[in-house]
């Protein structure tokens, strides 16, 4: 009864620790979306199409990134529900009120105002935080996003790699996006063909360097 009773201690104290991973993931994530908002050249593929239904209909960024996220979930019901777990759930209903958070802050420091070069940077930064906390989250193995268990169902089907699996996904998710009428520019460019890769970089990395090291034996190497 005592062996149980620690076992139950440790599952739960290892779910918190989970939590906090995951949200540290979407919190960087998350800033990094409201970088590329603030820098007004154009955002990654789920910012633009959240955009795209920010401006639809009338919502602030976070809610209609939390909407976006709630269809791709939908989407991914029917195609791989294995992949969903609690990172999937946090996600979806987490990301956009970190969306929120940081979007004002940004937006108060006056990047859109700024030179080419520091919106540039910015855009440059937005892309790192986007693929760095993606990664992050995903490695901690316990579920994937909506959006990155689409990519990684993609990269299992058809045998690609998760990098073009993830520009195929945001190629998709800009198109809408631009049709209802959402902000581009170079900043989308940067983030389309530069967020996959960092995401794989960041990914193999965590997995196999931070919670290898840190004695996780639940999170799977790559």
């Amino acid at each position: 009864m005592r062996e149980c009773a620690v076992n139950n201690s440790k599952k739960i104290l290892q779910l918190f620790e989970n939590i906090l991973w995951i949200e540290l993931g979407l919190a960087i994530s998350s800033a990094g979306t409201a970088l590329f908002y603030a820098a007004d050249l154009g955002s990654g593929a789920m910012a633009t199409f959240s955009d795209g239904l920010h401006l639809l209909l009338g919502i602030s960024y976070g809610n209609a990134n939390t909407l976006s996220n709630i269809v791709l979930l939908i989407v991914l019901l029917f195609l791989q529900r294995s992949y969903i777990n609690v990172g999937t759930v946090l996600c979806v209903f987490t990301i956009g009120p970190w969306v929120n958070l940081f979007t004002p802050v940004f937006q108060a420091a006056g990047l859109a105002q700024a030179n080419m070069c520091l919106r540039l940077l910015g855009a440059a930064g937005g892309t790192i935080c986007m693929g760095v906390g993606l990664g992050l989250y995903v490695s901690v193995g316990c579920g994937l996003g909506a959006m990155e268990g689409i990519v990684m169902y993609c990269r299992e089907r058809f045998h690609i790699s998760v990098g073009v699996s993830k520009i195929i996904q945001d190629v998709t998710l800009v198109l809408p996006g631009i049709l209802l009428g959402a902000r581009w520019g170079v900043g989308t460019m940067i983030a389309m063909f530069c967020t996959g890769p960092v995401l794989q970089f960041s990914t193999a990395f965590f997995k196999n360097r931070v919670f290898s090291a840190l004695c996780r034996p639940w999170v799977e190497q790559v």
